[in-house]
């Protein structure tokens, strides 16, 4: 396996992207679509010579497929059941299938980082240094919209991605807030990008726009526009109540409205939710709709009313900013800081308050120009080139080929169990750390002089060892230890005792010791 899909012979920077969580359709919501955007939008970038190892799934490891370019390589590594995958043996591509992969596998493949955008640090391994996208902390921030299940599932998520991660994408500045905030991520931890996608609907592959679509839908314009899929927090038992009375103030020339979404359970409540409000013969449902049916909704739409309690960023602000549609949205977290002034505001828990916008703003033809006009002022602050390079930089200035990741050491919270001299050599040595066996459930970080090499818990392997590789050129290798997950009571002088011993060969089988315990092992 190593020597068919070893990345370095490429000498460029080797992506792996995490696409195991990506789900077929429009499951994901609108952070599928931005991922691709820019992940396409990122290989355009001067002067940077990118290549990406997508890791992927069997249920949409094809949707990979017909984004990927030639040169990139596929690895699916999840398989489904319900969701069959054979690699065909005449394929022009490279790609595999792993299932399950080899453990620390993207050592061998060459990554040089690992960018999870769903979350999770799945597949970190030693030496190749991970950035991973936060979305949003809705189960902090409105836990009423989770189950039970839902949060526990988040919690253990991001707290691990939090200690785990290299660096963290946000998609705002509130995202960037709301991390300091409640998990105490420290600052130059974290960035963010916006995600102006708004131009894919406008690609060259999607059909034409004719009024087929609209036709066949059953659909007159003008009409209120809401595109989201039925999560609680996009609040769409709100606007149904808040459109009842919109309809009986407005009577006859009351517009229409529209909702847009992936099918799934919700489904049935909200349809049945129109009924009995007595909406249904002006409420149109059409589920999930591809791309090209998008993009003549809006075209065709009167206002966007984007009640959502909680956004990361909310792509279909700056979609509608593009297509010249009044924004009807909420003012809290990222929506105030996306929409700005090209909106009307409106207190998304209050149905009086939706409803007085709706018939104000499908009533005033002045008052939709004016949010037109600023939507097009304001679509200037974002640009999907200028976001995508603030996250191409980062893939950048982290990794360091040889050996691991060169950024300072953050020590504050750090105890140095001991330091040691390691080989004149530049061959690649395997160092083999043995801990003692009290101090297993401890985390144990490496570093190269000032450079971090990556860190290990021993306890998850179920082993009393743990192992890397590295040039070691004479440097110093410190090994420390996270002092929240020491043993209650140790202080430093104790840390001594928890390596065993380090030993390293190098590919020629040579053996030197570089430590070896001499104290009596606490029991």
């Amino acid at each position: 396996m190593e020597e068919g899909i070893n990345a370095e012979c490429f000498q460029d920077l080797a992506v792996a992207v995490d696409l195991t969580p990506m789900r077929p359709g429009g499951a994901n919501g609108g952070i599928k679509p931005a991922i691709f955007s820019m992940l396409a939008e990122a290989v355009k970038q001067p002067q940077t010579a990118l290549f990406f190892i997508y890791l992927t799934n069997s249920a949409t490891h094809e949707e990979v497929r017909r984004f990927s370019r030639s040169r990139d390589i596929l690895i699916c590594v999840r398989n489904e059941p319900e969701f069959p995958l054979e690699i065909p043996s005449t394929s022009t591509r490279t790609e595999f299938k792993l299932t399950p992969p080899p453990k620390h596998f993207l050592q061998r493949v060459g990554a040089d980082v690992l960018y999870s955008p769903f979350g999770a640090c799945t597949f970190q391994a030693p030496g190749v240094p991970t950035v991973a996208l936060i979305a949003d902390l809705l189960h902090r921030d409105y836990p009423l919209t989770l189950t039970e299940e839902q949060i526990a599932q988040r919690e253990d998520s991001i707290g691990r991605t939090v200690k785990e991660a290299s660096m963290i994408q946000c998609l705002s500045r509130s995202g960037v807030e709301r991390m300091i905030e409640h998990y105490q991520v420290p600052e130059e931890k974290l960035f963010y990008t916006h995600l102006p996608i708004q131009v894919r609907l406008e690609a060259d592959a999607l059909p034409p726009t004719s009024q087929d679509f609209m036709r066949k839908a059953g659909i007159e314009s003008p009409f209120f526009f809401y595109p989201a899929n039925l999560w609680k927090h996009k609040n769409h038992e709100m606007l149904l109540r808040a459109y009842r009375l919109y309809r009986e103030q407005a009577g006859e020339e009351a517009w229409h409205l529209v909702l847009t979404f992936h099918e799934d359970s919700r489904a049935v409540e909200i349809r049945q939710l129109a009924e009995e409000l007595g909406i249904s013969q002006s409420l149109h449902l059409p589920g999930y709709v591809p791309e090209a049916g998008l993009r003549a909704l809006w075209q065709s739409a009167g206002a966007l009313v984007f009640p959502s309690l909680h956004e990361g960023f909310g792509i279909p602000i700056v979609e509608a900013m593009h297509y010249g549609v009044p924004i009807i949205t909420g003012w809290d977290f990222s929506l105030k800081e996306i929409a700005g002034d090209a909106c009307y505001r409106i207190d998304a828990r209050n149905p009086e308050s939706i409803a007085e916008a709706l018939f104000k703003v499908s009533r005033d033809s002045n008052l939709r120009e004016a949010l037109i006009r600023k939507g097009k002022q304001r679509l200037g602050f974002y640009d999907l080139g200028l976001e995508t390079r603030k996250l191409v930089e980062i893939w950048k200035s982290l990794p360091q080929r040889a050996d691991g990741f060169p950024h300072k050491p953050r020590v504050l919270e750090l105890s140095c169990a001991l330091a040691v001299p390691t080989p004149a050599s530049d061959e690649l040595w395997d160092v083999e750390v043995q801990v003692n066996p009290r101090f297993l459930q401890n985390r144990y970080s490496v570093y190269l002089e000032d450079c971090a090499y990556g860190s290990f818990s021993p306890a998850l392997e179920q082993k009393e060892a743990f192992h890397f590789q590295c040039r070691p050129q004479s440097r110093t290798l410190r090994v420390v230890i996270d002092r929240d997950r020491t043993v209650a009571g140790n202080d430093a002088p104790v840390f001594e005792n928890a390596i065993h011993s380090i030993v390293t060969r190098n590919r020629k089988g040579e053996t030197l010791s570089l430590f070896k315990n001499t104290l009596e092992v606490i029991q």
